[in-house]
């Protein structure tokens, strides 16, 4: 039944919408008009602009949400037009901030007020989304191009460090050697992780890589492991998927959970620091976790298998998820064996790198270890004997900071704090591996631009998906709205400018980035072994022998000697292989150096 004009200026005039409509119009103006020189964080910032301009724009902004407001009384545009105009200001704000000492704060009070007007957008058109409705088709398709579009950004990113020269050796220029040894001979050798021909497997037992090598067979270039670890990733959005539809989420709540998983900023800006093979863990552990809940074993053992595959420690996460088993969902036949696969193959990996690789590498959790000869085990007697000492150590960091608290809210706010909204508390054992980055002093595993939290993150929203369905309605989104906006924001801040500043980096030196790897392909033969710069070890990585500068010193024991003159520091090393007999054979104006023995 249509309103009559009264009733429809009643309807879109009322208090309520009127202040909502006048912040809806101020954010338009903030976001589109309001412009400065001074960047905001500045008290000096717009203040030539008189607020007779303020009133004026904001009255206009008014009047055009006005419009629709009468023509759809029944429907509350104003929010729409609030949720439109806040996410202007919020992208516009989050990506113009310069930065500081409390940079993480401010994204707080972003995400705060921007949860606020989430939360009330969704409330207050709670039946409009009430009658949206995704078929099984339309999910389908939406989970692929949101998974696409996630893999893009990465394998952007990515693939741009490296064509850019912005990946080092440590780690990935060793990743490309390793990957020619294994394309030649089925074998994980490289020489420039610790200076001398070494399988990379005494370093870390890793067999996860061989599933990438039919590709980098196919294409041998380092981009294809760029592009693998994108797509790795990506492919956990399937299990998540499914582990939606098996509780039973709506279709809505399914679509949101996935697009939480492929957009979470820790996920992604775990990647840039370039591939490793932590990023097979989010799939297989998700898979091992959808085949518990569908009880489909046989998958769930191979799958558990994959995890223990990655690295010697990923059976740790499997050990925690043997718990859960055992200690939350009684399953004591399953978490038994789980138990014993993940300890049994715990030490067999430590045994095997104690006799025959370089040993585990305990020197992370040295906080935690006494006597230091008794290496993790000293950890958990720690945790048993002194429970209180861990409170110590779980928010300290080497230099006093609130690195590690920040690193929590950056986990867990993206998903609302959900894992913890169960009222089984046995469950909270899925947020225990979070521990395992915040009793360190290792500052790379409480820093969401590297890969030690892809496990942890599988068990975040395995645990947010279980809990879910336990809420109400109202409960779980105003949750998820909150895990939204805080995704969106922390995504916004952390992962946008990186995506921006290579491609801009890339498109402003093109010409440069294409010269300097056409003279790296014709200045060394391929058989020559080669000292080369961190920077440009990578792309001439495809070599029998190859060592990094830095740690190989001037050792007058390789063919050739390859600089990176974009960095000043390598004059002493040019001049150190001079004065032993090198010489210069080529050279790429003031970017490149080939010295030839």
């Amino acid at each position: 039944m249509d309103l009559t004009w009264k009733e429809r200026f009643g309807a879109a005039f009322a208090w309520e919408r009127v202040i909502c409509r006048l912040i809806a119009a101020w954010c338009a103006f903030a976001s589109t008009v309001l412009l400065s020189d001074i960047g905001f964080a500045e008290l000096s910032y717009a203040q030539s602009t008189p607020l007779w301009q303020v009133a004026l724009w904001t009255l206009v902004f008014f009047a055009v949400f006005s419009a629709p407001a009468l023509l759809l009384a029944k429907l509350h545009t104003d929010s729409w037009f609030l949720l439109l105009t806040s996410s202007l200001c919020v992208f516009r704000w989050l990506l113009e901030f310069e930065g500081g000492n409390d940079e993480f704060l401010f994204v707080l009070a972003v995400i705060a007020v921007y949860a606020l007007f989430v939360v009330y957008t969704l409330h207050v058109n709670e039946e409009a989304i009430h009658h949206l409705q995704f078929g099984s088709r339309s999910v389908a398709a939406l989970t692929f191009f949101i998974g696409l579009a996630s893999c893009a950004i990465i394998a952007t990113v990515t693939c741009l460090r490296y064509k850019t020269f912005s990946s080092p050796n440590f780690d990935f220029g060793l990743f490309c050697n390793m990957f020619h040894n294994m394309k030649e001979t089925g074998l994980p050798m490289v020489t420039s992780e610790r200076d001398r021909l070494l399988s990379h497997f005494a370093v870390h037992v890793s067999p996860i890589y061989y599933l990438l090598l039919p590709f980098y067979h196919l294409f041998p270039t380092p981009m294809t492991l760029q592009i693998g670890q994108a797509v790795a990733l990506t492919l956990g959005v399937i299990p998540v998927v499914l582990l939606a539809k098996h509780h039973k989420l709506s279709e809505r709540s399914t679509l949101l959970v996935t697009a939480l998983y492929a957009f979470f900023p820790a996920l992604t800006c775990g990647t840039f620091y370039d591939i490793h093979e932590n990023c097979f863990l989010p799939l297989f552990l998700l898979l091992t976790f959808l085949f518990y809940e569908k009880k489909k074993y046989i998958p769930m053992y191979l799958s558990a298998v994959g995890v223990l595959a990655v690295k010697e420690d990923a059976a740790i996460y499997l050990l925690m998820f043997a718990l859960f088993v055992l200690l939350s969902e009684r399953n004591w036949i399953h978490g038994g064996a789980l138990t014993a696969m993940s300890v049994g193959y715990f030490l067999l990996c430590g045994y095997y790198l104690e006799k025959h690789g370089l040993g585990m590498m305990v020197n992370r959790f040295d906080n935690l270890i006494y006597n230091k000869d008794d290496g993790l085990l000293g950890a958990i007697k720690t945790a048993l004997v002194n429970p209180g000492y861990l409170l110590t150590q779980l928010f300290t960091t080497s230099k006093n900071g609130w690195e590690k608290l920040v690193y929590a809210l950056q986990m867990l706010l993206p998903l609302g704090l959900l894992p913890f909204c169960s009222k089984k508390p046995s469950r909270w054992l899925l947020v225990a591996p979070l521990l395992i980055n915040l009793l360190t002093y290792y500052k790379y595993q409480y820093d969401i631009g590297f890969q030690y939290h892809f496990g942890i993150t599988a068990f975040l929203i395995y645990a947010t998906i279980k809990n879910l369905p336990e809420l109400s309605a109202p409960t779980r989104r105003n949750l998820l709205g909150i895990a939204a906006a805080a995704c969106c924001c922390i995504y916004v801040f952390t992962v946008l400018p990186k995506l921006d500043n290579y491609v801009d980096r890339w498109e402003s030196r093109k010409e440069i980035y294409v010269q300097m790897d056409e003279f790296l392909d014709t200045a060394i033969p391929a058989d020559a072994s080669v000292s080369a710069s961190t920077f440009l070890l990578s792309h001439i990585a495809d070599r029998d022998v190859i060592y990094e500068t830095k740690y190989h010193g001037d050792k007058p024991d390789v063919d050739y000697v390859v600089l990176d003159m974009r960095y000043k520091s390598y004059l002493d090393t040019m001049q150190a292989y001079i004065d032993q007999g090198y010489t210069v054979s080529d050279q790429l104006e003031n970017l490149i150096v080939v010295l030839k023995k």
